[in-house]
């Protein structure tokens, strides 16, 4: 089960969130059967989306994030909720590079008007992307490290990572000591259970309860959502549709599920 683990450290000057995502991954694998670059950055993304999905602080609060690549080469979109119901999907090929190419951040928390951040994108490295955006957006110095292998017939064997935050005012022997440990996480090979990592490289500097937190991958489209949506499109729309096309068809990116009206159906909704 896919998991999150957020605590404080260092006396409670760093935040740390520690993310397995591996069944998530798998999940948008199998439904969207990407290449191994784009599985590589959906999975970032989506591992990203869960994490910020966990610092909502309302129900029903909700984050996106989509990464486009330079010249329209493709694009990588992820939603989550507070509910941390977490989908995405990658449409194109993401290109050879992401270099040039932008990560745009919404996140609607409760407030009158949603966040949104933007920042360009100068590596290839999601974790890369990801302290940038942070930094830049937000302007909270963040640390991240992704790690993730694919077997040969793409499904993934792992997925997750460590992501630590300076807190207002930390200082400089707090800053060292996250720093440390963290860098000890990056450097080992592979990735284990988050309770292990916690344990094997933070849990001498943890001050403050753990809470754990269980992502999964959802898609939150239905057939009652669709209907409502070719509702607002009006009878006469979808009938003139039907007469050209010989049906409606809906197609939800995120589930790769299509679903198929003809007027039978579409008399039904009215």
């Amino acid at each position: 089960m896919d998991k999150i683990l957020r605590t404080l450290i260092c006396e409670g000057q760093v935040s740390l969130s520690l993310i397995d995502t591996t069944a998530l991954v798998n999940e948008a694998v199998r439904i969207h059967k990407p290449t191994k670059k784009a599985a590589e950055i959906l999975g970032g993304l989506l591992t990203c989306g869960a994490y910020l999905a966990a610092g909502l602080k309302i129900d029903g609060g909700c984050i996106s994030l989509t990464v486009k690549a330079k010249d329209g080469d493709g694009a990588v979109s992820v939603s989550a909720d507070s509910a941390l119901n977490v989908r995405g999907y990658a449409d194109g090929s993401c290109g050879t590079t992401l270099v040039g190419g932008t990560l745009t951040v919404v996140r609607e928390d409760g407030y009158s008007q949603p966040f949104v951040g933007t920042c360009e994108i100068e590596a290839d490295d999601v974790s890369d992307i990801l302290e940038l955006y942070f930094q830049q957006s937000e302007q909270i110095p963040t640390a991240v490290a992704l790690k993730c292998d694919f077997g040969e017939d793409g499904s993934c064997k792992y997925f997750g990572g460590v992501v630590i935050q300076l807190l207002p005012d930390a200082s400089d022997s707090a800053i060292e000591q996250a720093g440390a440990a963290f860098e000890e996480f990056k450097d080992a090979e592979g990735f284990t259970d988050v309770s292990k990592i916690l344990a094997d490289y933070f849990h001498t500097l943890i001050s403050g309860e753990v809470t754990q937190m269980f992502p999964q991958y959802k898609c939150n489209c239905s057939e009652e959502k669709i209907r409502g949506v070719l509702a607002s499109v009006g009878k006469t729309e979808l009938l003139k549709i039907c007469d050209e096309l010989g049906e409606v068809k809906v197609h939800c990116h995120y589930c790769n599920k299509d679903y198929i009206y003809g007027k039978a159906r579409i008399e039904e909704i009215f």
